[in-house]
């Protein structure tokens, strides 16, 4: 268990309510890796790098599922399958071919690829389909992010129900951290216009990898 009781006591309380936090966030950051065994970092370097959107290609997440880390492996499943459905859902609304963009195979991606259901069929696979679906249907571009990163959120803090001072906590609590960093760094003035580019970014960030890479 380490020193980790000391390192949670000390850490902030969160909250997603998407307005500019006070929270030093680098110093948080500091303040939890300095406090980790050389294992734990791996998996803290592992999370921060998932959590940048351009670090997602298929050859990070075949990685990730690998991990020995049951936080990590189950977030970015979580993180994975809502990200092919979104792009699949993009796809359908603007009349192109979603199977560049999908990353991975299995039932979910099976569906989101052949499925005409309004929802593809996704939630034979996705437990959460349903309230996915009503947020990308969602007009409010800024709103739609949002509620996106709240079922991160959630996800992440049900993953650790039961943990309480070890590295998937840590982990759980990093994770949350960025969100709110994402958010710190948008000019509410600019957000909506920043989020217009989503169809653009969820093509160019989640295509697959080219064959030889």
């Amino acid at each position: 268990m380490k020193n980790y009781p000391y390192v949670i006591a000390g850490l902030p309380d969160l909250i997603p309510d998407f307005e500019k936090s006070s929270y030093d966030i680098d110093a948080i950051l500091r303040q939890v890796s300095e406090n980790m065994p050389a294992r734990d970092k791996r998996y803290l370097d592992w999370l921060l790098f998932g959590l940048e959107g351009k670090n997602l290609t298929a050859h990070f997440y075949r990685g990730v599922f690998k991990s020995r880390n049951r936080f990590l492996r189950e977030y970015f499943r979580f993180d994975l399958d809502l990200r092919n459905i979104q792009v699949a859902y993009v796809a359908r609304t603007n009349q192109t071919d979603a199977s560049d963009y999908i990353i991975g195979d299995g039932p979910l991606v099976d569906a989101l690829l052949t499925g005409r259901g309004t929802d593809f069929g996704a939630s034979e696979f996705y437990e959460d389909s349903a309230k996915l679906f009503t947020i990308l249907g969602g007009s409010n571009i800024l709103d739609r992010e949002q509620n996106i990163d709240l079922m991160r959120w959630r996800k992440a803090s049900d993953i650790t129900t039961f943990n309480y001072f070890d590295i998937d906590y840590l982990l759980c609590f990093i994770t949350k951290l960025m969100i709110i960093r994402r958010w710190d760094s948008l000019d509410k003035k600019v957000g909506a216009e920043l989020f217009s580019k989503l169809v653009d970014e969820v093509r160019s960030t989640y295509k697959k990898e080219e064959p030889n890479s």
